[in-house]
Order: structure tokens, then sequence, then C-alpha cells
């Protein structure tokens, strides 16, 4: 996908033991599977730390985690916050690179119903019209996007969208991908 256009990827791997989170090593060997130039386009899920060992673009972590003190070697890593309420957008520190603000409908990717905000919502969450503020130069939208939504997507002032379930629910992924990246342009 990525000579197909995907421009981030956002990587989390489970343990092999079992653990939520990968360990560094299994990450690594995850890792050597692509060509180094597709580094540059890799976020792991996890700690500023783990991008900067790993030598990837950098991090998606927890929005909760970046508030108060925190190291001052994070704030040299490409950072998005993972925001799943919306105030946590106005929290967060101006070293923050982006934000991962959703989800914005129910995503197909879990077993029950979710919180949603709706496109409605997060519209209003990103103009500042529902009082929560942000100094976060890119917002990426995440949750139940799909190629029946994306009208909705695309009113958003938003810098890109995250997709899961969107093109791996489809028999054939990579074409999913390409019809949703050109309703999307």
């Amino acid at each position: 996908m990525f000579s197909r256009g995907l421009t981030r990827l956002i990587l989390q791997k489970r343990g092999r033991s079992g653990g939520f989170y990968a360990t560094d090593d299994e990450y690594e060997r995850w890792l050597l599977s692509l060509p180094m130039e597709c580094r540059d386009r890799i976020w792991v899920r996890g700690t500023p730390d783990l991008a900067e060992r790993l030598e990837v673009r950098g991090c998606v972590t927890e929005a909760s985690s970046l508030v108060g003190n925190v190291p001052e070697r994070w704030k040299r890593v490409n950072t998005i916050a993972f925001c799943r309420r919306p105030e946590e957008l106005g929290t967060l520190p101006e070293w923050v690179s982006g934000a991962l603000v959703g989800p914005v409908f129910q995503p197909q990717s879990v077993y029950e119903p979710v919180d949603c905000l709706g496109a409605e919502r997060v519209g209003g969450l990103l103009t500042g019209e529902n009082g929560v503020a942000s100094n976060v130069p890119q917002l990426i939208v995440f949750g139940g996007i799909d190629q029946e939504n994306v009208d909705a997507i695309k009113l958003l002032p938003v810098h890109g969208v995250s997709v899961l379930g969107g093109i791996w629910n489809y028999a054939d992924p990579v074409n999913a991908f390409i019809k949703l990246q050109r309703a999307l342009a």
C-alpha cells in the first residue's frame, strides 16, 4: 500500500507472548521486512522513546501520557496524541505534532457499540465551537470511516483519516484503499 499512496502507517503489534504491545525486538523484526525508506512513514504505537529506538517517523501515544512533566527528549520526537475524549485536545502541550481524534462513527473493528463523536460534533471541536480549543497543527480522525460515509469526513477541517476496518473488512483491501483514497481526494 506504500506504493499506492499510503502516507502513514500506525504500527501497533501485540506481543507474541500475549502482551498488549510487542517488545522492541518484535517490532524490530517486523520492521526488518520493510525497506528502510518505509520507516519514514511509520508511526509506532507507544512512547517517543520507542519511536527513537526503532528509528521510525514518530509515535502515537495516549494523550494523558503527554500532560505534565515529560522527559525533554520526548519533545524532539514527532508525537501524535491519541484523543478519545474531546477535552483532551485542549490539554495537549505545544510540542505535540498532531492529534488522532475519534471515533467519529461506530468502528467496524469492535464488537459492541462505543461512544462516537459524530461528524458534526468533531467539526465543532476542530473549529473551536464546542469550547475546546486545540493548538495542534495536524488533526486526524478515526473510527468507522469507509466509502459510505466519506462525504461527511470531507467536510471536516482535518489533515487526514486513520482507517482500519474501512479497508481491511473488504475482500480486496488494496482496492478498497485505492477507492477510499480517491473518494477523499
